[in-house]
């Protein structure tokens, strides 16, 4: 599960809308629900029965290539 503070790296899959793609920052969690930050103050929504484990691989910081 997801907690305030947590970074999500990038797209994140889609999760947050199409158009974005700058890192999260988590500030709000529900049990089926993500209030996250951009790097712009942009506040961003995802939902979902699935959304704490959909989110869980952009914890990690993508390796560059």
């Amino acid at each position: 599960m997801l907690v305030v503070g947590t970074v999500l790296y990038g797209f994140c899959a889609g999760r947050f809308g199409r158009d974005s793609y700058a890192n999260k920052r988590v500030e709000g969690v529900g049990v089926d629900w993500i209030v996250a930050r951009d790097e712009e103050g942009d506040i961003h929504f995802a939902c979902g029965e699935t959304i704490h484990a959909d989110l869980q691989e952009f914890t990690k910081e993508p390796k560059e290539s």
